[in-house]
């Protein structure tokens, strides 16, 4: 039987891995879908189109990408963070889906943690969509708090993400986050576990 999948998506300080985290609490994988997009930066292949699109500053001295530095040059150019995504995402959809393949027949059922599942075109197929939510200034105040950095920086990375809002109109259901962990914990289970029998009860 295939194993189904599910996706929590959501902004920055939304709550989602804590979301992720419970949903697999029943014998899932998860998967961390930012922390799979950091290998892209392994393939050479990527390494030399990075370069050339963004000069040969943005490597390390043993020739590797710098994150810091890239970020440095990208994120305050909405366009050259397009152009950098548009090299990146075909590195890492093939990560992603590689990973989902390797999974499919050993586990009882997978969660993707993927702020970004809507900018690419997966051939899985995701069974359930969740969206860990809370109002901007709450995220705000957790990004200060957790990061350290001031309130006008903290603006700019939710700001960025903004033009994800529209693609999380077609989620199937919301967690909000602003609410005591404990109750946020416990709607989380309730609904991975309606999920799960009612998608194990039509497999039957």
């Amino acid at each position: 039987m295939r194993s189904p999948v599910i996706v929590v998506t959501g902004g920055i300080a939304s709550g989602k891995s804590l979301i992720a985290r419970v949903m697999a609490e029943r014998g899932g994988a998860l998967v961390d879908c930012d922390g799979l997009a950091r290998r892209a930066y392994d393939d050479s292949v990527l390494v030399r189109k990075v370069a050339g699109a963004f000069g040969e500053g943005v490597l390390t001295r043993n020739g590797r990408v710098s994150r810091v530095r890239l970020g440095r040059v990208v994120f305050e150019d909405g366009a050259a963070l397009d152009c950098l995504n548009l090299l990146v995402r075909p590195f890492v959809k093939r990560i992603i889906s590689n990973e989902v393949k390797r999974l499919q027949d050993g586990s009882g059922y997978i969660v993707l943690d993927a702020v970004l599942f809507f900018q690419y075109t997966f051939r899985f197929k995701a069974d359930l969509i969740v969206l860990a939510d809370a109002p901007e200034r709450i995220r705000l105040g957790r990004i200060v708090r957790r990061d350290g950095v001031s309130r006008e920086e903290a603006g700019l990375r939710i700001a960025r993400q903004r033009p994800l809002y529209a693609d999380w109109a077609s989620i199937d259901t919301v967690v909000r986050t602003d609410r005591p962990r404990r109750r946020v914990i416990a709607e989380t289970r309730a609904i991975r576990d309606r999920f799960l029998e009612r998608y194990r009860g039509s497999r039957r």
